[in-house]
């Protein structure tokens, strides 16, 4: 994961207000996933497939009950590839 571009992407965000707080747990959030489900950000989220795949696992596997891994995960996504990832629903 490249933590200097994600970091410098989330802070250009206008929609999060607490630059520091924020941008610090998304990136922690993002890092854990990689850690605890053993994936590499970068590889997985360069294929959709892939990257619902991980998705539903960071929900069934780290217990996930607010979205705040899954909302870490999606904003990487969006930062590699300059695009939102569609709801779980409505990607199939």
């Amino acid at each position: 994961m490249n933590i200097t571009g994600f970091e410098s992407f989330l802070t250009q965000q206008t929609s999060i207000t607490s630059k520091t707080k924020a941008v610090k747990s998304r990136v922690a959030k993002a890092s854990k996933v990689e850690r605890d489900l053993k994936v590499d950000l970068d590889d997985v989220l360069k294929d959709d497939q892939l990257t619902y795949d991980l998705l539903l696992r960071v929900q069934n596997e780290m217990n996930e009950q607010r979205g705040n891994y899954q909302n870490a995960v999606r904003k990487y996504y969006e930062y590699l590839n300059g695009k939102k990832f569609p709801q779980l629903r409505h990607f199939k």
